[in-house]
């Protein structure tokens, strides 16, 4: 039988993604005010008959000091960059917005701050992977997703004819690698000349013989929180590595780095990529974690795939070399200086300019 692959990813303007970037605007905002703000965002986005409607909600500390005109500010900057076109029941001009932000909870503050070397901010399995099959180190057919997915972003911010939501879906393993794109587009688009178009970004991504299927339910016009409610933490394996590689409990978005969901996330993939790039394994995959207030992980597991280069002694020194406690995670990878409103965007892994990615020179 053949073995398939598919992988998906989604553009910042899908609802759910919208609603990621908002929280994670509010996250950098806090943080640019004081680096230990404790923050945990979540963002509800729906069209309604009275216009649409924003809310943020969820625990931040008051030392954020983020206030109702700063959230108003916030929506409405992140929206600027999503979407182009205004519903009826989702009207950039006349939203609802509604701050419902609480205090964080005294518990879960004790919890990561008394203990001397910062305990994790909540139990959890979190999961690192990499690769040496792309440049990037992440899983090939999740790859050319998203590369297609980018080069489809830039042409819907430049073509008035589109819009800005989408989704592409790549199945590899057969005679032809099978390429589902649906984008969101005005009503006088020129569906042939977008075809074309969106088969060239395939082409200038896909190295087989392909098969694209272009926008399959027909029409795609309202889009973004018009067409379909977003929430924070939807999309957890669009944004991690694709469907085949596990993911952990916890969503990234909205997260400040005492949040193991996010932080030792960030440091696992660091330290597979670390192990595949310094020629350790061809494939890895790091598995750990946590419990609430502790500092020291419960599991830290490497796994190889039967590609590992060296001796296993030699693996486990390299790995003793990165501290996987939360405080010393969030000080290697500088995590509290993180501009998180970019990190959301065609999944957090595989940018080279994101601190996590960095290879060591050990």
């Amino acid at each position: 039988m053949t073995k398939y692959v598919t992988a998906e990813t989604v553009s910042p303007g899908h609802p759910d993604k919208i609603a990621d970037l908002i929280s994670d605007y509010v996250l950098t905002k806090a943080l640019e005010n004081n680096s230990s703000s404790r923050v945990a965002v979540e963002t509800f986005l729906t069209g309604t008959k009275n216009g649409g409607l924003v809310l943020v909600g969820g625990e931040i500390s008051e030392i954020a000091s983020i206030s109702t005109d700063d959230v108003i500010e916030i929506v409405k900057e992140a929206l600027k960059i999503t979407i182009k076109t205004s519903f009826e029941d989702f009207d950039l001009e006349n939203l609802s917005i509604y701050n419902e932000l609480t205090p964080q909870s005294e518990e879960i503050r004790a919890a990561v701050e008394d203990d001397e070397d910062q305990g994790a901010g909540d139990q959890g399995i979190m999961v690192g992977f990499a690769t040496n099959k792309t440049k990037s180190f992440m899983p090939p057919t999740f790859d050319k997703s998203r590369n297609i997915q980018k080069s489809l972003w830039d042409l819907q911010n430049a073509d008035d004819m589109l819009d800005l939501d989408s989704k592409v879906q790549v199945t590899s393993g057969g005679e032809k690698t099978k390429v589902v794109v649906s984008t969101q587009h005005n009503t006088d688009i020129d569906m042939e000349k977008l075809f074309e178009e969106v088969s060239d970004i395939v082409a200038n991504n896909v190295e087989s013989e392909f098969e694209l299927d272009l926008n399959p339910s027909g029409s795609f016009v309202k889009g973004g929180p018009a067409g379909d409610t977003g929430l924070t933490g939807r999309k957890i394996v669009v944004d991690a590595y694709g469907p085949s590689v596990p993911v952990g409990g916890g969503a990234f978005s909205g997260k400040d780095p005492s949040k193991v969901d996010r932080s030792a996330a960030y440091a696992a993939r660091h330290l597979a990529k670390n192990i595949v790039a310094h020629k350790l394994a061809d494939d890895c995959l790091v598995r750990v974690s946590y419990a609430i207030g502790k500092a020291d992980p419960y599991e830290l597991t490497i796994e190889t795939f039967d590609t590992l280069k060296v001796e296993q002694s030699k693996l486990d020194d390299f790995v003793d070399k990165f501290d996987m406690k939360p405080g010393a995670i969030i000080e290697r990878l500088n995590l509290t200086s993180v501009d998180y409103r970019k990190d959301t965007l065609f999944s957090h892994f595989g940018h080279s300019d994101r601190n996590w990615e960095k290879i060591e020179n050990i």
